[in-house]
């Protein structure tokens, strides 16, 4: 992705404009990126989105680029991709075609969760820009964020980032924030059988013994094993 936020294609820019000045009525819908200063006449919708005199729907982005010495400048851009995941493979879509800005919102200060009446999306963020993913699986209807800024919860699933954490028994599972901070970060999530630590099955781990500590050179602990930080075992 970091291509496609850093590398404008001259090609595809002169053909664009080429295509618009030959039809004034037609509306290319391929992904493409560009630059504020392609963006003077773009029209404000809500939040960070915007569309261009023929209707093409853009979301307002920034990247960071170096700066004198050691410091960064952002840059803006406009940015008209969607990603839409199927299985392990990933396809780019134009905004247009997935999100429904009528119903679209944000979840919560802080958190990188939005939604429109059909979809949940993840905002994945970097210094070379951000991308937009679809929450595989997620209810719009019932999503909302939890205390930590990567994961959601629906009717029937708990969502780490844009991913359903699978084999977790919704109807047992308990959540463990981080100990020794006001801040109610997540640090496992564990049910009946499994602990989980960023959607991922801790291997080992026994779920009715593993419980956080603190004052210890380790984080975690359960009737076998003590554990580090993201679920590794101290050694």
């Amino acid at each position: 992705m970091s291509k496609i936020f850093l590398i404008i294609s001259t090609t595809i820019l002169i053909f664009s404009f080429q295509n618009c000045t030959s039809n004034k009525n037609k509306v290319d819908n391929k992904p493409t990126t560009f630059q504020a200063k392609d963006s003077a006449r773009f029209k404000h919708l809500k939040e960070q989105f915007y569309t261009d005199k023929y209707g093409k729907l853009f979301e307002q982005k920034q990247y960071a680029v170096r700066g004198k010495a050691d410091f960064y400048d952002s840059k803006i851009y406009y940015d008209s991709i969607a990603i839409f995941k199927i299985g392990d493979s990933s396809i780019e879509k134009p905004l247009s075609e997935i999100i429904d800005i009528k119903t679209f919102t944000k979840l919560d200060d802080g958190t990188l969760f939005s939604k429109d009446k059909n979809y949940v999306y993840y905002s994945y963020v970097s210094s070379s820009g951000s991308y937009r993913v679809i929450v595989d699986g997620a209810n719009p209807k019932t999503f909302k964020p939890l205390s930590d800024y990567k994961y959601g919860i629906d009717d029937k699933s708990i969502f780490h980032q844009s991913k359903m954490i699978k084999g977790l028994n919704f109807k047992k599972y308990e959540i463990l924030y981080t100990v020794d901070t006001t801040d109610f970060f997540i640090d496992y999530i564990k049910d009946d059988k499994f602990v989980f630590y960023d959607g991922n099955i801790v291997q080992g781990a026994d779920a009715k013994t593993f419980k956080l500590v603190s004052g210890q050179d380790w984080s975690a602990e359960d009737k076998t094993h003590k554990y580090q930080c993201c679920g590794q075992r101290f050694e």
